[in-house]
């Protein structure tokens, strides 16, 4: 059985499971939200189901935003992925990153 990651919308908190990733970078773009630690927990499982990243401690929200930005930009057709349609089965396995300081 496929579960996608939106199978349960209450981890999403305010994230519509609708949305492409470009479209949650959008949403993403307002200062407010990009130090929204709320917004902490669901960016890292889709952070990690989009790059298959294991992070050594739990990132900022900046960085998981930078991330997902990354890996858009690095794969364009990651930008048209819902993030309904999710799922561990196709994150690519990478190793643990390490947070650089800035």
């Amino acid at each position: 059985m496929n579960t996608h990651f939106a199978s349960n919308p209450s981890e999403l908190g305010p994230i519509n499971p609708d949305w492409t990733t470009t479209q949650l970078l959008e949403w993403l773009s307002d200062d407010v939200r990009q130090h929204d630690v709320t917004l902490q927990h669901p960016l890292a499982r889709i952070e990690a189901l989009l790059t298959g990243a294991r992070w050594a401690r739990t990132p900022s929200t900046v960085a998981l935003i930078r991330s997902i930005a990354a890996a858009v930009r690095d794969e364009p057709a990651r930008g048209t992925t819902r993030i309904s349609e999710l799922s561990p089965q196709q994150a690519p396995r990478m190793p643990e990153r390490i947070p650089q300081l800035a």
